[in-house]
């Protein structure tokens, strides 16, 4: 069922409107007849019988309005009858006065405003003097509803009657000041009345009142769009006539709902141009407001208005002698004191306050925000305007904290200043940190929004590309991100547990090592230092991540410092670093002693990659042999890591690789440190517990003996003969592993074509048939090993005997003795 009001239930409101149409639509019958007849006594009398309808105090106002527009249609047939004088034959003086001796005032009125709107038009009177009569008369019905509808009847019937600039009334008939005049009284009786309707009624449908009063505010509003409309309404008038008194009319009302429509209706309606110049009037009656009106709406619909305008070419002309920026900023402090005043316990309390007693800061900082925004459209080179905007958010911040007891925001309100401190970001960039103010707002927020703040800070330098060109720069960046650097104080003990997410985080901080950018060698290997102090201080979780991007950030400096000294060895005139290699080769190698524990097996990469730096800035130097020691110590340090680290053996089978395939490039070493280093990785290929790996990383440390740095076949030779011996022992327990001889075939060839004399041919010629009859013991015990094997041994043998059968005649001649099956 539905719910039942003072207005009576759903059914009986459809009852009663059907009822009232029923009576609307049979007096609109006599009432044609009578005007077809010429008839205006009858006219009369039916009409206001018709209108009679509307003075019912039953109906809901939704329905009530239904009636009304029935009501108005056929009131244009009457209206129309008393516009053509040659019809109803009598002089509209008399036309005027008789229509007053009606016996109802509702009806009396109605049918005054109908006949008046035909006076005017017939000009036998000065519009004026009418439009002042038939306003003053209409304050006779003080029924909120039936008032507010009568005063909306009388604007409809005027609104082409006004002695308006340049109309056919003016004149004799008035002026602009006359039509403001009669258009301003109606919208000051109309929202009176418009405010009264929450009063009629008992106070348990107080809430559904509302609702229905809000249903009609644009009987209220209609007016002001007539005034918007009006010629004579030019700017001048505007600010001197019209919008004071306006204002102080919306003031002077105190509702909350009344000053929130208008004040929104009026940005609205009147042009952008007049609210620039009417600007510092504008905010002045919005910080006489109500507190319970949400001025929040109102504000930044007033901005985005001026925004779009200001940024027109055309638009932006208006400016001209407008501090636009310190108008707002003056006026939105006082609303905004006003809105984060305590909550009192009176009707006169914020609607803005929370349940809790504290005052809702959100609805400020959005206006803050929106502020923002305006502002850097508008002034997109004032970086001063922006530190302002953030320091007195910071001022509100304090004050509400103060309120609420609290340290820190979060909710809907920490969003706020997020989006605060992500408008700048976009169009200043790194320059945001020079501001005052803009780190400060972060201690207002909670950890995980603190966060969320620098990891927009972090993805706008690396994806904007903006470059870190100083080390107060670096500085002050890292400072600002520090929820992503390190634990702080209200870090939660989860973080760090959704692996993804953290890894994801680390990756983008670590990008910032790849902005750093800077003519001055010394001041890049400057920022590096200090970036690499921040990350410093992550703990292991962070620093697996984070350290690797300062290592390869120094080691791009090796070869900056090695062109300035090549230029200037050349004679070339510039600056002259002061950071030596020899002090980057210093940083790299703290800088992998820190990660070493964390994560081995980067770190012990890091130690070879540096090794490898080191070794070719030897090769360049006027002075070879001058890197050695520190070559020497990255391999040392490399070989230190993985005894002591790593203890997984796949771990170290691939290590052994990376090691071996390093010092084998390598060539500033000693003869008897390039031993030491080669036999240290052959001990350990040696050691590995799995066979199979044992035997192919002994196999790649054979290399260590035959490469540029060294070359001794004897040493190779006994890498492959232990190989072998490994082999034989490994296949004849496991058959699947029958591939190691077919790999190690593929070994002594490689040897044997480098000319290794150590390694003959008939070593092949032997091995060719072992894979032959191993492969063939296998294929019983292992089938699919074996043939993956058998497949292998054929490609290699094809091979084989394409080179017996080279068109080359040393290759041939290389090749003859081998013998094959």
């Amino acid at each position: 069922m539905a719910q039942q009001s003072n207005f009576g239930g759903t059914s009986d409101q459809d009852r009663l409107l059907d009822e009232a149409t029923a009576v609307v639509k049979e007096q609109t019958f006599y009432l044609k007849r009578a005007i077809d007849n010429d008839n205006t006594r009858e006219a009369l009398k039916h009409a206001s019988n018709l209108i009679c309808e509307l003075r019912t105090s039953l109906l809901s106002p939704k329905n009530y309005y239904e009636l009304y527009m029935q009501v108005f249609q056929e009131m244009q047939h009457l209206h129309a009858f008393f516009s053509d004088s040659s019809r109803h034959k009598r002089k509209m003086v008399d036309l005027y006065e008789s229509v007053q001796h009606a016996g109802n005032i509702l009806p009396r009125l109605y049918l005054l405003a109908t006949v008046g709107s035909a006076y005017i038009k017939s000009k036998e009177a000065p519009a004026k003097d009418i439009l002042k009569d038939v306003g003053e008369l209409c304050r006779g019905v003080q029924h909120p509803l039936r008032g507010l509808f009568l005063r909306y009847y009388l604007s409809q019937m005027m609104k082409d009657k006004l002695p308006d600039t340049g109309s056919g009334f003016e004149g004799d008939g008035g002026d602009i000041n006359d039509a403001f005049d009669f258009i301003f009284n109606n919208f000051d009786e109309s929202n009176r009345l418009w405010v009264r309707i929450q009063h009629q009624g008992p106070q348990k449908d107080k809430a559904k009142r509302e609702k229905e009063r809000h249903d009609l505010r644009v009987l209220v509003g209609a007016n002001l769009v007539r005034l918007s409309q009006l010629e004579g309404m030019t700017v001048e008038y505007y600010s001197t006539t019209a919008l004071p008194k306006i204002l102080d009319h919306i003031v002077s009302v105190k509702d909350t709902m009344s000053q929130q429509y208008l004040f929104e209706s009026m940005i609205q309606v009147f042009p952008d141009e007049f609210h620039i110049k009417t600007l510092e009037q504008l905010l002045t009656a919005y910080a006489k407001a109500l507190p319970s009106v949400d001025m929040k709406q109102v504000v930044v619909t007033l901005m985005n208005r001026l925004a779009a305008f200001l940024s027109d070419s055309e638009g932006g002309a208006e400016l001209a002698g407008i501090d636009v920026f310190s108008l707002f900023r003056t006026h939105l402090q006082q609303i905004l004191e006003r809105t984060l005043q305590p909550p009192q316990s009176s009707q006169g309390a914020s609607a803005a306050a929370a349940p809790g007693g504290v005052p809702d800061v959100g609805p400020c900082l959005e206006i803050q925000a929106a502020f923002m925004q305006f502002t850097i459209s508008l002034y997109p080179g004032k970086v001063h305007y922006v530190d302002l905007i953030l320091g007195s958010t910071s001022e509100i911040l304090t004050k509400y904290c103060g309120f609420g007891g609290t340290e820190k925001l979060s909710g809907s309100g920490a969003d706020k200043v997020v989006d605060l401190l992500s408008f700048p970001l976009k169009t200043l960039s790194l320059s945001v940190l020079e501001m005052e103010h803009y780190p400060a707002l972060l201690g207002y927020l909670d950890f995980h929004t603190r966060k969320r703040v620098a990891n927009s800070m972090v993805k706008t330098v690396t994806e904007d590309n903006h470059s870190l060109v100083s080390v107060e720069g670096v500085n002050q960046l890292f400072r600002f991100i520090e929820p992503l650097l390190r634990d702080m104080q209200d870090t939660p003990p989860t973080e760090g547990h959704d692996k993804e997410t953290f890894a994801s985080e680390q990756q983008q901080v670590a990008k910032l090592a790849h902005q750093l950018r800077s003519e001055d060698i010394d001041m890049e290997f400057q920022m590096v230092t200090a970036m690499r102090g921040f990350f410093g201080q992550g703990g292991p979780q962070r620093l697996a991540f984070t350290l690797p991007s300062t290592f390869y950030a120094a080691l791009s400096l090796v070869s900056k410092i090695r062109a300035a000294e090549q230029r200037r060895a050349e004679g070339e005139e510039g600056p002259t670093p002061t950071v030596t290699v020899k002090k980057v080769f210093q940083f790299l190698h703290k800088t992998v002693t820190a990660l070493q524990q964390i994560s081995p097996e980067v770190s012990l990469q890091m130690w070879l990659v540096a090794a490898v730096s080191a070794d070719q800035v030897d090769r360049c130097s006027p002075n070879p042999g001058s890197f050695e020691p520190i070559c020497y110590e990255f391999l040392t340090q490399a070989l230190v890591c993985f005894e002591e680290e790593i203890t997984e053996t796949f771990k170290q089978f691939k290590c052994v690789f990376d090691m071996a395939g390093t010092v084998a490039q390598i060539t500033c070493l000693e003869e008897e440190n390039f031993d030491m280093v080669s036999q240290k990785i052959t001990q350990h290929a040696a050691r590995l517990l799995k066979k199979p790996l044992q035997v192919r990383a002994v196999a790649t440390c054979s290399h260590l003996f035959w490469c540029q740095a060294r070359r001794d076949g004897k040493r190779v030779l006994e890498c492959l003969q232990k190989c072998l011996k490994i082999i034989d022992a490994v296949v004849s327990s496991d058959a699947a592993q029958v591939g190691l001889w077919v790999e190690m075939l593929d070994k002594y060839i490689y040897y044997y074509e480098a000319n290794v004399d150590e390694v003959q041919i008939s070593f092949i010629s032997l091995l060719v048939g072992m894979c032959k009859e191993h492969i063939t013991f296998a294929e019983s015990d292992a089938k699919e090993e074996a043939s993956k094997a058998n497949a292998h041994y054929r490609q290699t043998v094809a091979y084989l005997r394409m080179q017996k059968a080279s068109k080359d005649a040393e290759v041939q001649a290389k090749w003859a003795e081998l013998e094959l099956p």
